[in-house]
């Protein structure tokens, strides 16, 4: 028998909804935002009261277990206020993880409108999932503070250089990568998704045009040493275009 994500929703919907220690359920990732495929996992989130969160997990994975044989349940964090649990079923698709984050006594906060990070609301008794104006969201994310630092990052260029002229291809690809590729692509973000800077790659085929992303990509195309040094260039051009970007508006 295939374990559905439907089944999976509804089971814990069924169990979680009359524990009075639940406070609201509800889904993101691409059940929320519409783009489930055969490769998408399950992401579940719930808000508990207080004290109530062990319990809540025991529950959670009780109301699995009625449905099959779980192969993986693994706790990924375990804070204070806060619980990550990951599940799988025996014999269902790999791709099907079960993602259960368990948060106490609050929800999450999200922008009108915001098509890239939604609820999909299951059921909410205290009102814990709130929604914020465009405008005050994108007022709080302006970030001079942030572009400088991220100049000041690419302003090191010299550690990628330094292992291009050597011909050490693994370090010049690596700090490649991290003081050009990564700096570039979060502003990459501020311009274009500028609700969700610090998304880096997540999705970020759905989210760009075609112009930006296939530019992007280019400069992740590197096989030499050569091609690290001259796409490098690339980068550095890309990068203070976009910043001259955000800086004029």
């Amino acid at each position: 028998m295939i374990i559905t994500r439907t089944a999976i929703i509804e089971t814990l919907v069924k169990w979680l909804e009359p524990n009075p220690s639940v406070l609201a359920l509800w889904l993101e990732g691409a059940d929320a935002t519409g783009h489930v495929d055969d490769y998408s996992d399950l992401d579940i989130c719930c808000s508990v009261r207080p004290d109530a969160m062990n319990h809540v997990a025991v529950q959670a994975r009780q109301a699995l277990e009625t449905l099959g044989t779980l192969d993986l349940a693994q706790q990924l964090v375990a804070e204070t206020d806060t619980q990550h649990l990951i599940f799988h079923f025996t014999g269902s698709s790999p791709y099907l993880l079960i993602d259960f984050n368990l948060y106490i006594g609050r929800g999450s906060q999200f922008v009108e409108g915001d098509d890239i990070e939604k609820p999909l609301v299951l059921f909410d008794k205290n009102q814990v999932i709130r929604f914020v104006e465009r405008t005050d969201q994108l007022a709080a994310l302006a970030n001079a503070e942030r572009i400088q630092t991220l100049k000041e990052i690419v302003a090191q260029y010299s550690r990628v250089d330094k292992y291009v002229k050597r011909g050490d291809f693994l370090e010049a690809f690596g700090y490649y990568e991290k003081w050009l590729l990564i700096p570039l692509i979060e502003v990459v973000r501020m311009k274009y998704t500028p609700l969700h800077p610090d998304y880096f790659i997540v999705h970020i085929s759905r989210h760009l045009s075609e112009a930006i992303l296939r530019r992007l990509e280019d400069l992740f195309k590197v096989n030499s040493v050569a091609e690290i040094g001259m796409k490098s260039k690339e980068a550095l051009i890309f990068f203070d275009e976009i910043v001259a970007q955000l800086v004029d508006n």
